[in-house]
């Protein structure tokens, strides 16, 4: 799923995962049309090209946490501090830093693959386009066989899980 549509999966499948943003009021979180820093995990074949920090397009954008249950990897996060803005406009990044931007959700007998960013934003999508295509090529013996990176992420507020 890309962007908002992640949040409709979310909440058909019943998905251990929730936006962290969701009741946040306009004036603390306002992020409309920026290109954000972001942290990914390269190892993850969804992210496979991805160089460890890289740039999204973002645009009322889901940002991911985790609940009890929850199994796969997070993909790509925030980072937990410093600044996130790269070119934009962006109001309250305290309410995204460390929390997670792409997921890997075991769903079933399959994956839910969520980005809750615009890799195929209009006619610059170079840096992100190969994400898209990941995913959707992300299914049988390679999903199978995919493991994220220990400690590579933990929800803001939590110790490693």
């Amino acid at each position: 799923c890309l962007n908002g549509s992640c949040n409709f999966a979310i909440s058909e499948l019943n998905l251990p995962v929730s936006d962290a943003t969701r009741g946040v009021d306009r004036d603390e979180l306002y992020m409309a049309s920026s290109i954000l820093s972001v942290m990914t995990d390269p190892s993850h074949p969804v992210m496979a090209g991805m160089p460890a920090h890289a740039k999204f397009f973002v645009g009322r954008s889901p940002v991911f946490t985790t609940a009890e249950g929850f199994e796969g990897s997070v993909l790509a996060k925030y980072p937990e501090s410093g600044p996130l803005l790269l070119s934009g406009y962006l109001v309250g990044e305290e309410h995204l830093q460390g929390y997670a931007v792409a997921l890997d959700v075991h769903h079933g007998r399959g994956h839910v693959v969520l980005l809750g960013f615009r890799p195929q934003w209009r006619g610059q999508p170079f840096g992100t386009f190969r994400v898209l295509f990941n995913a959707a090529l992300y299914h049988g013996g390679v999903a199978a066989a995919a493991r994220g990176t220990p400690g590579f992420w933990s929800p803001p507020g939590e110790t490693e899980k």
